[in-house]
């Protein structure tokens, strides 16, 4: 299912997919001025700037994140956010319960105790990100389509228009 955010102006731009019987939740936006208010979601939510910049209060600190940068909430981190570049941003985001992450460990890593807390919300790590790629078979566009069929029972293009 996907809706549509209610952004207004020209540059504004906001994708939401959730597929019935699944539970990952999925963002796709493009902002410019638009600007959230601080509030939290009861998932882990994992994202990326892929263009632009983002800047955002969480956790008592205003953080940014550039385009090729990760960020890594924990479940309830209020936060907000807005452009921190007047040409805006747009970033990707994915919420996953407790339950998939436990699970997502499980198969990564067998007898992990625990839920993961980020200690930081923006991750600037470009070979750590390549090597936990690598280290979860995703090498390539191919690798990570498989992995998502596999896990999902459709393709990702599917899930995106679903």
């Amino acid at each position: 299912m996907r809706d549509k955010g209610d952004m207004t102006p020209s540059g504004e731009r906001a994708a939401y997919w959730r597929v019935p019987g699944l539970a990952p939740e999925a963002l796709d936006a493009r902002f410019e001025r638009y600007a959230y208010p601080m509030h939290a979601h009861d998932t882990y939510s994992f994202g990326v700037t892929d263009d632009g910049a983002q800047s955002f209060v969480c956790r008592g600190g205003r953080h940014v994140s550039a385009a090729g940068l990760a960020m890594a909430f924990n479940p309830d981190d209020p936060h907000d956010g807005q452009s921190a570049v007047r040409d805006g941003y747009r970033c990707r985001m994915l919420h996953l319960g407790e339950d998939q992450v436990r699970g997502i460990l499980a198969d990564a890593a067998p007898g992990t105790a625990g839920l993961p807390l980020f200690d930081t919300p923006v991750v600037d790590n470009p070979a750590l990100a390549r090597g936990a790629a690598a280290e979860a078979g995703f090498a390539d566009q191919a690798h990570l389509t498989r992995w998502f069929t596999r896990t999902y029972g459709i393709t990702p293009a599917a899930y995106r228009t679903a």
